[in-house]
């Protein structure tokens, strides 16, 4: 018979369940249950690489095997939300594990414990509470959770060399505030590439010439977590135009991430 006590109990077994369900998320448990099982990849996986990022096929044969275990790695300890009818669930879990991990190649640090728990991935266009606006994709530190639009992920990989890409921006972003928050050699390098990167700015004629070849979107130069993002998507899309057109920026992130996309 269901009496009141009963009702109590099962209310305190719910929330006690709520808590420990909130618990186990935010402070990034999932990532290191033992129980999940990490996935090797597949071959039909792999040609999605091969051609999503043309730098997985010149690879050396080490460096190539090191980069199918993090991505393997990543897309089974990162948790995934899909919200609406998105098409291509798998293959966007692949994507953009991938984006995250050729992004952090060159670094030990790929896991992104501090920065990053969720990857949230709506169809489209989204509307942000947190913003109140629109967005195609965002990176909410607070939440640790990178927000993506399917649409605009899968146009930033159609056209290779345009140096738009949603994934490679919005993981850069989480990628900053993991080295802001870390002791590291590595990540004190990386602040040191920021510090450099302030500096150029602060240069005679170097924002004169990033206006002047608008060869970086002008959005990038909002700030300089944007600039850095907007950087990284051409250091990855159009590497050798970027050398030849800025090559102290380009050596200041190649110090960053420890890894050439060419």
């Amino acid at each position: 018979m269901f009496t009141p006590k009963n009702f109590a109990i099962l209310a305190v077994i719910y929330i006690l369940g709520y808590l420990l369900y909130i618990f186990y998320y935010a402070i990034g448990l999932y990532q290191l249950n033992p129980f999940v099982k990490v996935r090797p990849l597949s071959p039909s996986e792999k040609a999605l690489l091969a051609e999503a990022f043309p730098v997985y096929g010149e690879l050396p044969e080490r460096l190539r095997l090191k980069c199918e275990e993090r991505i393997s790695w990543f897309r089974s300890r990162k948790k995934f939300v899909f919200y609406g009818q998105v098409p291509r669930q798998e293959d966007l879990r692949l994507i953009l594990s991938a984006a995250a991990v050729f992004m952090t190649l060159g670094l030990s640090n790929y896991k992104m414990m501090r920065s990053l728990l969720r990857i949230v991935v709506y169809p489209s266009k989204y509307y942000s509470r947190i913003n109140r606006r629109h967005h195609f994709g965002e990176y909410n530190p607070r939440f640790k959770t990178v927000i993506f639009s399917a649409e605009k992920i899968w146009e930033g990989f159609q056209i290779p060399d345009d140096n738009v890409n949603l994934a490679m921006h919005e993981f850069a972003h989480a990628l900053t505030f993991e080295m802001m928050h870390r002791h590291s050699w590595e990540a004190r390098r990386f602040r040191v590439g920021l510090k450099r990167i302030k500096e150029l700015f602060l240069l005679e004629g170097f924002v004169h010439k990033l206006e002047h070849t608008q060869y970086f979107r002008e959005y990038g130069l909002t700030n300089l977590q944007e600039f850095f993002s907007v950087a990284v998507e051409n250091y990855v899309e159009t590497p050798k135009d970027f050398e030849k057109d800025f090559p102290q920026l380009y050596k200041v992130v190649k110090s960053m991430l420890k890894f050439e996309f060419r």
